[in-house]
């Protein structure tokens, strides 16, 4: 109570809304559908000295309380008047957003007429990163000829870590197209958690087959496609049959993240759209709260400098790019600086030519992308907390980045900024290429 008395005090004085240019027209247009967004909450809330003296689950729990409580009461007048206008409201609490249907020009300008300091605007929408070098390839796990482990998982050298874990007592999270629960490699590690906002089905599903296959890379326990094989998974479908994901829908998949059951130490994101987009920033910083690690995908728009994609261009996350197996950064894999000048990624790993699972009981497939490569972060953390289970964000970065292998560089890669006196860290691959024995001093 003293934790929502002291941030209720600190709220923002009312002003003049906004309504986006680019909304305005499409609502014209016979568009129906606008997020009401107000004053994020996040920076406010994990700042205050009463949340910062807990820890565990009772920090976790005092955050979502407050975030709930303080949302509910700031969007308040604002579903009062969209009642009254006959418009449906779904609310959010991990970002301050209202989700609002049936608009008109006319009940658009009555609800902007409400004196407050908030802006209706359009939803945003991401994707699944598409690489330029695609390769599919179906087969069944009897025909499986490719070496073991799968290279990808050799070149960041998970097997010589192994012996010690192989990610027990760590889960990782998935908000992607779904997860196929069936498959071979996967069934025997999922955690029990999970949620469909799109389809509400009972267990996890994959039509699409992108959520599977970045499953299959951290966890997977055949055919040696998985980094943290005795890691547990749970998973959220945030992106529907096409690969197509919303904000309120992810926004939904970043608050069960956060009041899960197991709640995950990690949590994977393999998609995005745009550049320099904050619209994700408050879901993550609650995440990092709530002592989750986020790790998403730098995307696939190289070699351009700058081609990083949101939300991997924003601060407070690990974002990855992808090499190929002579340790090349890959063609396709986007290149920093963010919008703000600062590093992305932040860190590289295997993402070309990955076999991982399929959508059926034994079947895999090849893919690329730097949707490939963040799952290989995402198993590698998973390693690094089993053996170090107090480890923090800070903690894992710095032995992330600090042991990352530093190949030979092309005038390419160097092009889009070296920011320190050295070859790296770089725009092409970061900190370097992770080596997770290394960072186990293995």
């Amino acid at each position: 109570m003293k934790l929502l008395l002291v941030l209720v005090a600190t709220l923002a004085v009312a002003c003049a809304g906004i309504v986006d240019s680019s909304l305005q027209v499409a609502v014209e247009n016979g568009e129906t559908v606008a997020i009401l967004e107000l004053p994020q909450m996040m920076g406010q809330v994990e700042t205050n000295q009463a949340l910062q003296a807990l820890a565990g689950d009772a920090k976790v729990s005092a955050l979502v309380s407050a975030l709930k409580v303080l949302t509910s009461s700031m969007q308040a007048p604002f579903i009062s008047i969209a009642s009254s206008l006959g418009l449906k409201t779904e609310q959010f609490w991990a970002s301050n957003i209202i989700l609002i249907k049936g608009l008109t020009p006319e009940k658009l300008a009555s609800l902007a007429a409400k004196s407050g300091d908030f802006i209706i605007r359009k939803s945003y929408t991401v994707s699944i990163l598409p690489a330029d070098e695609n390769i599919t390839l179906n087969i069944e796990s009897n025909n499986v000829t490719q070496n073991l482990p799968q290279w990808g998982v050799a070149k960041i050298r998970a097997p010589a870590v192994w012996p010690t874990t192989t990610g027990e007592g760590v889960v990782v999270a998935i908000i992607d197209t779904g997860v196929n629960h069936g498959h071979e490699a996967l069934n025997a590690g999922y955690a029990g958690a999970w949620m469909d906002p799109i389809n509400n089905t009972a267990l996890p599903t994959d039509i699409n087959g992108h959520g599977s296959h970045c499953a299959g890379t951290i966890v997977g326990r055949t055919n040696g496609i998985g980094v943290a094989p005795g890691a547990r998974w749970i998973a959220c479908r945030g992106l529907d049959h096409n690969g197509n994901g919303q904000e309120h829908i992810l926004t939904q998949c970043a608050q069960f993240m956060l009041t899960a059951n197991p709640r995950p130490h990690v949590v994977s994101h393999s998609w995005g759209g745009g550049s320099g987009v904050t619209w994700y920033n408050s879901q993550i910083l609650a995440m990092r709260s709530a002592g989750i690690i986020p790790v998403f995908a730098n995307g696939n728009f190289g070699p351009t400098c700058p081609s990083s994609t949101s939300p991997g261009d924003q601060p407070n996350l690990i974002s990855v790019g992808a090499t190929t197996d002579t340790d090349a950064i890959a063609t396709f894999s986007s290149r920093g600086p963010n919008p703000n000048g600062v590093l992305k990624p932040e860190l590289s790993a295997p993402g070309s030519n990955t076999l991982s699972c399929g959508t059926g009981v034994n079947d895999y497939v090849t893919l690329s992308g730097t949707s490939m490569a963040c799952p290989h972060v995402a198993g590698a953390i998973a390693l690094l907390l089993s053996v170090n289970p107090s480890w923090t964000y800070d903690d894992v970065f710095n032995a992330l980045s600090t042991s990352a292998v530093h190949p030979e560089l092309s005038s390419e890669d160097r092009i889009c900024g070296l920011p320190e006196s050295g070859d790296f860290p770089n725009q092409a691959f970061g900190h370097g290429r992770i080596d997770i024995a290394a960072a186990l001093g293995l």
